[in-house]
């Protein structure tokens, strides 16, 4: 029979060392996320790892080791730990973002596809899931699924001057100059830092023909100094 003085002790023993490990882990937890912030990722990686070790059961452990490697550019290795962080926690969203973002980077567009898809089966509106997705679905030539999502963001999202210009680039892709040539008018007012827009214009109403509107374009271009305007200006527009 074990003596309740020898239970006592054994108890004590294990909630000290649980204590221990616990204020250790907070310990190296917090010094993880100093290094994160001071973009040290190699040393933020190497504190997540012995942090894991003393809580191999916290999914924030491999998520945060997940993101330190993914912004030193390690994408397979923050792949392996943001799936390990959806294993301990399946509905962590943040992981479908980032592990679909890693496997957009190595080029695996319908496995980002399809992280993106689920995080959209839990939040359908989320303009940030519809906009990657939409990157994805262009990159392996699947251009009208790609138009849909954009405008699905757009209506999320209407004042997204970056919504606007993504789309704008996809028409062109798609033939449709027209339609590009409108979303390009919502980036210069909704991105009225973004001059680069009126030169991009310009070659636009080039190809459909509408001269004297490029040549507005080229003009505003040119006093906003985007020099490469001035090629075009010299040639559609200094004769008239």
């Amino acid at each position: 029979m074990i003596k309740p003085i020898t239970i006592y002790f054994t108890c004590l023993i294990t909630l000290c060392t649980f204590h221990c490990h616990a204020q250790q882990g907070s310990e190296i937890l917090i010094q993880a996320n100093k290094a994160s912030l001071e973009r040290d990722y190699k040393k933020a990686f190497n504190l997540y790892t012995d942090y894991i070790q003393i809580n191999p059961s916290d999914f924030r452990g491999y998520f945060n080791r997940g993101t330190s490697a993914y912004n030193a550019k390690n994408y397979a290795s923050a792949i392996q730990d943001f799936t390990k962080t959806l294993q301990l926690n399946p509905i962590f969203m943040e992981a479908y973002y980032f592990r679909g973002q890693s496997f957009y980077h190595l080029k695996k567009y319908r496995n980002a596809i399809s992280d993106y898809s689920y995080g959209l089966l839990k939040k359908p509106n989320n303009s940030s899931f519809l906009k990657l997705r939409a990157d994805a679905y262009a990159e392996r030539g699947q251009k009208d699924s790609a138009l849909i999502d954009l405008n699905n963001a757009i209506e999320t999202d209407k004042l997204s001057g970056d919504l606007y210009k993504r789309r704008a680039e996809l028409k062109v892709k798609l033939n449709d100059i027209e339609g590009s040539l409108k979303d390009y008018s919502a980036v210069e007012k909704l991105i009225p830092s973004y001059k680069m827009v009126h030169y991009i214009k310009g070659k636009l109403y080039i190809q459909i023909k509408e001269i004297d509107f490029a040549c507005d374009e080229f003009e505003k271009a040119l006093k906003h100094r985007i020099v490469v305007a001035d090629q075009l200006n010299e040639e559609y527009c200094t004769s008239l």
